[in-house]
């Protein structure tokens, strides 16, 4: 048996995505990845594509996740949660399995993983006023599949599987919140070897090279009043802390203003990383292409873990009594690309959601207007400036921008 491993480096990554899809069944398949996840996130995490083949023919398709990392005095060792789907017609051994990737990769480990084998859920419970997050149970895990439907609008082939919330899968978080025994919200996300470089001496104090990527976070409308979006997060803030992971990530639309307040205002996040049409997907709450922030969240630090999971306000700077901070924009018709103070402000729609559906052409002229804005400013190189709050000005919305320096990185990391 001979295996091939393939990530994103590969010229033809998309091609042979779309070849493991069509093998497995795509579309018709609950047990599989949506393909705008393995496109983007999985070389992102660390992980990789596996094809096993035998006698000239392709036995089974498998997806490398990052699951620990161990340092010892032989060095650094990577163990993957191998997630392997036999190719129709094949009974495949998951020690003959295994036993393949170890040879490809010797200084690696694996943990065979069937998503359709026999699994365990254990429910656990943590009340925060009237909702309790925890671990869902094998319902609540079939119940965050079918949220996702309800909140995105998409097709089954575009919702992640239920599966992922199984002890043995390991994701590095998967959390449901309940309030009166119903489930209203999820999150979950996968643990990343590495990522985007970060500034000053952000890894070593925070371990950067083993962190969480923040996947996907859920809530219906019906409960958007009771803050689960942010005691979901804090809970994963202070489980991965409790692991030893300083560092989560995650991306994000950049117009979304309610989402910014959260991230930035409340949650503490900061952004120095921005991608121009990331995914490949259109849904309801993304009708134009989706870019989006990557967002880098300091679970260790000061100002992230003395924020109370209860009772705290988002920080929104009122801009009408702070007329000295420039503004890169006006609308969508109008910007700045030399602006050179501190801190700087960039305007985004008041209503993305609502502007994609009502008036797609001034969406997109937002969409390309912020793009070219983010791309000039947004980044660690001298002269750039990283995300760090919010404002507004009456009806406006804004994103405020520091600069990128020393200083900033201290105080943040602190």
């Amino acid at each position: 048996m001979n295996v091939t491993f393939l990530d994103a480096s590969h010229p033809h990554w998309s091609r042979k995505l779309e070849q493991a899809g069509v093998l497995l069944g795509a579309g018709a398949n609950p047990t599989l990845f949506p393909y705008h996840f393995l496109y983007v996130t999985l070389s992102k995490i660390g992980g990789k594509l596996a094809f096993f083949e035998a006698n000239g023919a392709t036995i089974g398709v498998g997806f490398l996740f990052p699951r620990r990392l161990s340092t010892s005095a032989e060095g650094v060792r990577r163990t993957y949660t191998l997630r392997f789907h036999a190719a129709p017609g094949h009974v495949c051994d998951p020690q003959i399995i295994t036993a393949a990737c170890q040879r490809a990769m010797p200084e690696a480990a694996f943990v065979f993983y069937d998503p359709q084998g026999a699994l365990s859920y254990y429910r656990t419970s943590k009340l925060i006023g009237v909702v309790d997050i925890g671990r869902p149970d094998a319902d609540e895990a079939a119940a965050s599949r079918a949220i996702q439907r309800l909140v995105w609008g998409s097709p089954d082939e575009f919702l992640y599987p239920s599966d992922i919330h199984s002890a043995e899968f390991a994701a590095g978080t998967s959390l449901v919140a309940r309030v009166d025994g119903k489930v209203a919200g999820f999150l979950f996300g996968f643990y990343a070897f590495g990522g985007a470089p970060l500034p000053a001496d952000w890894t070593e104090r925070y371990n950067g090279g083993f962190r969480i990527e923040s996947q996907t976070l859920g809530v219906l409308p019906d409960y958007r009043g009771l803050r689960i979006a942010n005691l979901l997060k804090k809970r994963q803030a202070e489980l991965a802390w409790r692991e030893g992971i300083g560092i989560v990530t995650w991306t994000a639309d950049p117009l979304q203003a309610p989402n910014a307040a959260l991230n930035f205002g409340l949650l503490k996040a900061v952004s120095f990383e921005f991608a121009p049409d990331l995914y490949p997907f259109r849904n309801e709450l993304n009708r134009v292409h989706a870019s989006r922030f990557g967002l880098t969240w300091l679970v260790g630090s000061k100002r992230v873990r003395e924020a109370p999971a209860l009772g705290a306000r988002a920080d929104i700077l009122d801009l009408t009594r702070r007329p000295q901070i420039p503004r890169a924009n006006d609308g969508c018709d109008d910007a700045r690309f030399d602006l050179d103070a501190d801190v700087i402000a960039i305007e985004t729609p008041a209503d993305w959601t609502a502007l994609q559906a009502h008036d797609p052409a001034q969406a997109q002229a937002w969409r390309s207007l912020t793009d070219a804005l983010f791309q000039h400013y947004i980044g660690l190189a001298p002269g750039q400036y990283t995300v760090t709050g919010v404002g507004v000005a009456e009806e406006k919305r804004f994103l405020l921008a520091e600069r990128s320096e020393d200083r900033l990185w201290q105080r943040l990391g602190a």
